[in-house]
Order: structure tokens, then C-alpha cells, then sequence
């Protein structure tokens, strides 16, 4: 069997890459984990390498999709005509499943999210918009759609990105280099949702009104304050009540008794639910909960709308010839038995509302919010050989290599990992990448010389016969398959593909069990008219002047994807909560939300960490805070120190390294203990 014949169905998402059997096992299962750690992009590429795989994957997207044939019979939209942008829409639709008529209904909310911190929205397609009763939905049909679901219905999930392989002070050992606008297309989503409970002893303070209007919270498509703060309550407080119910005390945050909730700074709020308690008799006045009780109205407006429909509804199915050939979903029945209850909660309070078990005193209120982050230093990316590395240094693009034909290089990595890491499938990707980039502005550029600027709309079949040759004499050369589908073609069918090449990309399909191998396709382009540009390029150095290299380098293009590890905390380490004789203590949920910074102690110098604290300190304080996490030795001078001292919480921290050397962390310990049980015995030197 030959290194290309790993059939697709057997690699699971590895598969992925075409160049899977050019990377060593352990990359291999490193990429895998990353392929389930990315971030979904707002404006993620269509790889211009595809093995096929990508339109299988696109069938999983976590879209909205018809289940069934469906047979529309009705559509609510949440929060209409209170000139608010919808946070979803409600359909009812009717489907045949083993002879019965089944009634249901799609949730098609305006995003997704399954993470505390990561998200992604949810786009209305045009066949929602335009839904009409009785109109008919095929079976997966896309109702919903996220940015990851492509054209023609691919998975795309990165960036494609012109690399170059060379020396650079910031690509040492796992580091990149990636240019500002590559930085902006990298654009991702993060989505929040913050629950706030009030009860008769919360007084919401009014961060965002004024003193004719109290808004606890911003309206749905409104931003959040500049410095992230969401919203605050205070804990009431009889005797205050001149002060902490007056217009300037209700504007006003106290960082010591009140309770902020923060979310990421220049958030935008996309969706509120608020749900009335009725436990206990409205506690404040009218104007302080006019906000509150406008969204909760909406609310149980919304679900009395789901009823009238679901009765109208089952009440045109009334005449139906056999009603026990009439089947209501579990799922319908759940979301209706739902919207039954709030509303006769509302209406009649006869039932109490509760979630989870405890009463819902006054209000509860789910606020979620998106922002948009733009990865900056300390971010992770990884190429789908599994070449991760973080974002060390991010330059403008002008100071970015560049080569003879113009292509500006996205990113700059260490050409020495490679063999390192033994994954030389990023080196066939890169080649075959700057393959298609290459040919197509080669291809373009001739076409334009022959029929001008506008050769699209006037190109004679003279010429679409040369665009024709001259891509299948590419195709012949990759795999038979492309070039069958070249030959395929009919003129029109070529032009569209010609348009497709000129104003998209060439797309290059190889397959993992690609008929020729991957080193006999670059040795036959590389002896073609084919062959990418490999010359000097020209760079920024860091005296701001233009230098050209000594040697040649290939500006390769790889597909590059986001992981989760980011570097967007407030501070390098985490500070934890203290009670009022300075001891840390645990926080509560609330806590997690009441500080810009997390409360939670950092457990991990991981290497994200390490290179963000190297790059504003030394490195023997990045050093020494690895050693007070890690060496027991340390641990035991530390509680030494601090059992002995009158200050035990005051300047604790030095430690002689004379007595207590570096290298001493308990991985090490047992480590050398392991080889001292089979008599080796490891000394420093």
C-alpha cells in the first residue's frame, strides 16, 4: 500500500487533511484535538486544499435544519412589534411519519452556545423571511444558518493564509508572526449569558437610564458600558433608603457593598428573558421596575401568541376523518405544557414559579450578550498538521514579506519545526496552496492581457477554450478526477467554473487516498509552467528599512484555525478572593461575574501563560512564579514564613535560591525518584 492510499472513511476527522500520511502519529492525534478545540470565525475561508470531507462535515453543522418534510403551518416571532431585533422565531409545521400526522414545532433562535465564553450567531435564511402557511420545507433544508456553513455546503472553519518559512526573533521554537489585517479576519464571536435573581431585599440600580427613565439593563441590540459592567444590585438596606433609592444613589456603583455583573467590554445585549416571580407582592416602585415588567410582558405575550396558534391549530385538525392518526410531538408537548404554565402563572397566579426548585421571588432575568474579539498577543493558531504556536509579535502589513508577484505574507513560522515536529505535510500544502494562488493570478493576468479588464463578459470561445487547457493541463497533473471534471464541462458550465477560479479561488481537490502520491505531483509541477514562485521577498526590518533576502523563499498558503486558548484576560494570573482578615476564601457565582478579573486562581503556567509573563517580565520571574507553584521545597518555606510571621501576608514571597535552587518541582522529584529506583541517580551540574 502506498503512503496516499488511507482510505477516508477509516481517519475520522484527520481526514481532513490531505496530507495526513506525511504527519507523525503524534501531530495526528494532537490535530484531532485541536479540530475539536477551534473557534468558530464570523468570516471563515473555504480551504482551497479539500479532500472532500469538508461537505460531510458541513451535514453536522449546528444549524437549524428540517427534520422531516415539513408542512408550515405557522410562525411567531418572540418579541414582534416592539420595534426590538427579534432574538428568535417559533415555527409550527406538520409532517407523515409511519402514516400519522405529526404536529411539532423548530426553534430557530438568533444564536448558539454550548460554552461558558464562546458562540456563535444563528442567521435567518431567506426561506424563513419568506414563510408563508402551507408552504412546504424539504428535509434539511437550512433554516438557520451559521458562519461555518459554506457555499455549496462545506465546513469551513479557518483562514487561508500566505506563510513564510523563515528567521525571525519572535518565531523561536512555537511562535508566529501574523500581520494586522490577518489579525481582523480572525475575528470570532463570544457569547455570554448572565442570570441576575432579584428578590425583596436586591434593589437594581440604574446604570444605563437617567432620571426620567430607570434602565437596569440595556435594551436588546444596545451596548454595554464601556468598561464591560452589565448591570448592578444593591443589598437593601432600611435604614439607607433616603440615599439608595434617590436618583443619584441609584446611578452610582459602591465597590465595596454593591454587586456589578461584567461580560466582556464592548459587548452588545442580543436577547433578555425576564420572568415575574409571584411568590410575594411587588416590592419597588413602578418606575424602578418598568423595564423589568415591559420584558416580562413580551415574554408571556410571546407564549399567549404560541397558544393562540397551537389552537388554532389543533382546532382546524378537529375534523380530521381518525384523530389517533394525529401525533403531537414529545418535544411540542414539553414547549407547550411550558408556555401553558408561565401563562396561567401570570394571569392567575394559581401556580408558583420556581427554577430548580427555589421560588422565583421577584424577577429572573437571562441576559445574553455578544461581542467581537480580534486575536492579539498570546492567542493560539494551528495549521491542520498540528503546528501550533501563539501570536508573539503582530506587525502592520507593511512591514510584512513580500514577493515578486505581489502576495503579502499573513503569517511568518519557524521553518525548522517542520522536521522538529515531523509533520512535512504543512510543507505539500504550503507548496500546493501557493500552487493554486499562483496559477490563478497567472491565469487571470494573461486573460486580461488578452481580452481586458472586463474579459468575464467578453471572452470569446477561443479564449475560454485557452482557460480551459490551460487548467486541466494543472488538473492532469493532481489527479485524474479533476481532470474528468474539466472535460466535463460544457461552455457554459466552463465559464461559470472560469468566473468561479477568477473571483473566488482554484480549488484543488486531493483526497487522503489520492491516486498519485503527494512528492510525484509537486516534482511534476515543478517541472511545469506550473511551478509557484520561489524567489527573495522583501520585509520591514526592525530599523523600519527595506531589506530583500539573501535566499529564496516560497510565500506557501496554509489553512490556519483559532483554538480556544486565548490570551484576553485582565491580568497575567488570577487574583483570589479574600475575606476580611486577608485569608482566600471561596468564591460564590456571583463572584465569578463581580470583577472585570476572574477570582479563581490560576492552577496552570501553561505555555500561553508563560510566553504572555516572559514578555513583560524576566525570565527568572517567569522562573520564580513556575517554582512557587511547583516545588514542595518552596511550599514549606512559604508556610514556614508565613506561620512565623506577624505579617504573614506581607512580602513572604523571597526566597534563597542558595538554599532552595531552581528545578526542584515535584514533576522533577518523581521523575529522578523513578530512576532511582532503577539506580540511576541524576545529578545537576
Amino acid at each position: 500500500m502506498s503512503r496516499t492510499e488511507l482510505k477516508p472513511e477509516f481517519l475520522g476527522v484527520a481526514s481532513i487533511n490531505s496530507f495526513i500520511s506525511n504527519v507523525s502519529s503524534p501531530r495526528a492525534c494532537m490535530d484531532a484535538n485541536h479540530f475539536a478545540s477551534h473557534l468558530p470565525l464570523f468570516n471563515p475561508d473555504e480551504k482551497l486544499i479539500k479532500t472532500g470531507i469538508e461537505y460531510e462535515l458541513g451535514k453536522t453543522v449546528d444549524d437549524v435544519r428540517a427534520e422531516h418534510d415539513y408542512v408550515v403551518k405557522g410562525k411567531v416571532e418572540r418579541y414582534a412589534g416592539y420595534g426590538l431585533p427579534s432574538p428568535g422565531s417559533t415555527l409550527f409545521v406538520e409532517f407523515m411519519e409511519d402514516g400519522k400526522l405529526c404536529l411539532d414545532y423548530v426553534d430557530i433562535p438568533g444564536h448558539k452556545s454550548s460554552h461558558g465564553f464562546f458562540g456563535y450567531p444563528i442567521h435567518k435564511t431567506e426561506i424563513i423571511e419568506n414563510i408563508s402557511y402551507n408552504d412546504v420545507i424539504p428535509k434539511g433544508t437550512v433554516l438557520g444558518k451559521t458562519d461555518s456553513y459554506g457555499r455549496e455546503g462545506s465546513y469551513d472553519f479557518g483562514l487561508n493564509a500566505n506563510v513564510v518559512f523563515m528567521s525571525h526573533p519572535s518565531v523561536a521554537d512555537d511562535g508566529f508572526v501574523i500581520s494586522e489585517s490577518f489579525a481582523k479576519r480572525a475575528a470570532f464571536p463570544s457569547i455570554i449569558k448572565r442570570v441576575i435573581n432579584i428578590n425583596k431585599n436586591t434593589i437594581p440600580l440604574n446604570l444605563n437610564g437617567n432620571d426620567d427613565i430607570f434602565k437596569f439593563l440595556p435594551e436588546i441590540g444596545e451596548n454595554v458600558r464601556t468598561d464591560g459592567m452589565l448591570c448592578a444590585t444593591r443589598p437593601r438596606n432600611d435604614w439607607f433608603s433616603v440615599y439608595d433609592l434617590s436618583n443619584r444613589g441609584l446611578v452610582e456603583v459602591d465597590s465595596v457593598f454593591d454587586d456589578p455583573v461584567y461580560v466582556n467590554t464592548h459587548s452588545k445585549v442580543i436577547d433578555i428573558k425576564v420572568i415575574r416571580g409571584n411568590y410575594n407582592k411587588p416590592e419597588f416602585p413602578s418606575k424602578i421596575t418598568e423595564q423589568l415588567d415591559r420584558y416580562a410582558d413580551m415574554l408571556i405575550q410571546y407564549y399567549k401568541s404560541v397558544i393562540t396558534m397551537y389552537e388554532r391549530i389543533m382546532a382546524e385538525k378537529s375534523g380530521y376523518a381518525s384523530q389517533e392518526n394525529i401525533r403531537v410531538t414529545p418535544r411540542l408537548t414539553n414547549f407547550m405544557t411550558d408556555c401553558y404554565v408561565k401563562v396561567n402563572a401570570a394571569t392567575t397566579g394559581k401556580i408558583k414559579l420556581s427554577y430548580k426548585r427555589l421560588p422565583i421571588d421577584q424577577y429572573r432575568i437571562e441576559v445574553t450578550t455578544m461581542n467581537t474579539i480580534i486575536p492579539n498577543y498570546g492567542y493560539k493558531l494551528t495549521d491542520l498538521s498540528a503546528s501550533k504556536g501563539v501570536a508573539c509579535l503582530i506587525l502592520p502589513d507593511d512591514q510584512m514579506p513580500v514577493d515578486k508577484y505581489g502576495n503579502r505574507a499573513d503569517v511568518i513560522s519557524d521553518a525548522a519545526s517542520t522536521i522538529s515536529r515531523m509533520n512535512l505535510a504543512r510543507a505539500y500544502e504550503a507548496y500546493m496552496g501557493a500552487t493554486s494562488r499562483d496559477n490563478k493570478m497567472r491565469l487571470t493576468m494573461k486573460l486580461k492581457e488578452l481580452y481586458g479588464e472586463d474579459f468575464l463578459h467578453t471572452i470569446p470561445p477561443e479564449g475560454l477554450a485557452y482557460a480551459r487547457d490551460y487548467l486541466r493541463g494543472l488538473y492532469v497533473l493532481i489527479n485524474s478526477e479533476m481532470a474528468t471534471f474539466i472535460d466535463s464541462l460544457t461552455p457554459e458550465e466552463m465559464h461559470n467554473h472560469l468566473k468561479e477560479v477568477v473571483t473566488d479561488n482554484l480549488y484543488i481537490y486531493y483526497p487522503t487516498d489520492n491516486e498519485r502520491n503527494v512528492v510525484d505531483v509537486i516534482a511534476d509541477i515543478d517541472n511545469s509552467i506550473y511551478k509557484p514562485l520561489n524567489d527573495k521577498v522583501v520585509y520591514q526590518d526592525a530599523l523600519g528599512r527595506k531589506v530583500e533576502t539573501v535566499d529564496n523563499f516560497m510565500m506557501g498558503v496554509l489553512y490556519f484555525m483559532f483554538l480556544e486558548k486565548i490570551g484576553n484576560t485582565y491580568s497575567a494570573v488570577s487574583s483570589s478572593k479574600v475575606n476580611n482578615f486577608g485569608f482566600p476564601v471561596k468564591g460564590t457565582n456571583l463572584d465569578k461575574v463581580k470583577y472585570p478579573h476572574s477570582l479563581t486562581p490560576g492552577k496552570i503556567l501553561a505555555e500561553t501563560e508563560n510566553r504572555i509573563i516572559a514578555s513583560f517580565t524576566s525570565m527568572k520571574a517567569a522562573a520564580d512564579l513556575m517554582d512557587l507553584a511547583l516545588n514542595p521545597n518552596t511550599h514549606k518555606t512559604l508556610y514556614r514564613k508565613a506561620l512565623e510571621s506577624n505579617v504573614p501576608f506581607t512580602n513572604q514571597f523571597q526566597i534563597s535560591r542558595e538554599d532552595i535552587p531552581y528545578g526542584e518541582t515535584k514533576s522533577l522529584q518523581i521523575w529522578r525518584h523513578i530512576f532511582a529506583a532503577a539506580g540511576i541517580v541524576i545529578k545537576s551540574t
